[in-house]
Formats: structure tokens, C-alpha cells, sequence
């Protein structure tokens, strides 16, 4: 379609866009282009930054999650190794070598063949343990000594007072006997005795043979 102007020339140079409005538009939309271009890549750059440390900051943390709960479990076998330890020190200051007593005993019993001093055997031994910690363990053997002395059950006794294993005995049961009558044996007379033998408690107990 044609279209024609009728309006004078100088009114029509009127409607013309002046070089600076437009240059300035021009200008002002290329800065608010590169402004919102400039805010898009600083903000998509840090908000990219920011997840980045978000994300090693959580990985930091699972890892201090890990020692911490690795930290407590030491912690927790630390202290179940000090109870441990303790218990087994406790033990180690009451502890004697019951062999070592059982030995001495059997010394006492066998007297070097010293059979004119005493002849003495054993049927039975039966050892209990305190009923608190004040009381110390006691050991009771029914036994005899061949003959009809009474002076063989003394002398038995002064052999056991005189073992190193005495020094742990509180009180002992006093030198008495009963004549037994065995004709099967030669000679037939025996003394029947128990011996029993009172501990002292075992913090008290002196280590026999360290």
C-alpha cells in the first residue's frame, strides 16, 4: 500500500527520532544488558561456589562424624581396659600359688622319711572360701599318724607351724587325736585328726616363693 505524506517538510522532520535520544536509548539498553548479564554471572558464580563449599563442608562433617564415634568407642574400650586391668591387679595382690602351699603341705607330710618323728597320710582335703572379704579361705584335711603317740600329732603340728606357708595361717586347730584300731595295718594303732587351717584374708597374705 502506498502512503503519502501531506504534512509540510519541516513538520515531517519533526517525527524523526533525534540521533541523540536514540544513542542514548541505544546506550542505556546496552548497560542494562550488561548489567543484568554482569549480576547472572556473579550470582550463578557464587551460588555455584557456595554449593560447592556446602558440599565439602557436609563431607567434613561426616568425616568428623566418624571420629568423634570412633574417638567415643576408644574412649569407651579405654575405660573397659582400665576396669580390666584393675580387676586383674586385684587379683594379683590376693593371689598365692596354692600349689606352691599344696607342696609345702606335702613337704610337712613327708617329712624328709622322717618316719620317727611322724607317719602321717591324709584321706580328704576341702577348702572354702571366706564369706566376705575379712575372712580368708580355711582348708580342713581328716588324716592320722601311725601309732599310738600322741607326741607324733604334736610333732606334725610343729612341722606345719614351721612350713613358709604358716605365715598366712591365722589359727590352727590344736594337736588332738583318736585311737583308731585297723588290724589290717602293721603296726594296727593309728591317731585320727583333722587338721584344719584358718587363712588370713588374702590382701594380707604374704607371697610365698616370689
Amino acid at each position: 500500500m502506498i502512503r503519502i505524506n501531506l504534512l509540510p517538510e519541516d513538520l515531517r522532520r519533526a517525527e524523526r527520532t533525534s540521533p541523540k535520544v536514540f544513542a542514548a536509548t541505544v546506550l542505556s539498553v546496552i548497560v542494562c544488558c550488561c548489567t543484568l548479564g554482569w549480576f547472572g554471572y556473579v550470582y550463578l558464580g557464587e551460588l555455584q561456589q557456595l554449593e560447592m563449599e556446602a558440599s565439602r563442608t557436609t563431607e567434613q562433617l561426616g568425616s568428623l562424624k566418624e571420629r568423634v564415634a570412633y574417638h567415643d568407642a576408644l574412649q569407651s574400650e579405654a575405660k573397659d581396659f582400665e576396669q580390666r586391668k584393675s580387676t586383674i591387679q586385684e587379683i594379683g595382690k590376693s593371689r598365692v600359688l596354692w600349689t606352691k602351699i599344696f607342696d609345702e603341705v606335702i613337704d610337712v607330710v613327708n617329712n624328709d622319711g622322717d618316719v620317727d618323728r611322724h607317719r602321717s597320710w591324709f584321706r580328704s582335703m576341702t577348702v572354702k572360701d571366706g564369706k566376705n572379704a575379712k575372712e580368708g579361705p580355711t582348708i580342713s584335711m581328716p588324716g592320722w599318724v601311725q601309732g599310738e603317740a600322741f607326741r607324733s600329732v604334736g610333732d606334725f603340728h610343729e612341722d606345719v607351724a614351721r612350713a613358709p606357708f604358716y605365715r598366712n595361717i591365722k589359727t590352727k586347730s590344736v594337736p588332738t587325736g583318736k585311737r583308731i584300731d585297723d588290724p589290717t595295718r602293721k603296726p594296727s594303732e593309728s591317731l585320727f585328726f583333722t587338721l584344719d587351717l584358718d587363712f588370713q584374708p588374702p590382701e594380707k597374705w604374704v607371697h610365698v616363693g616370689k
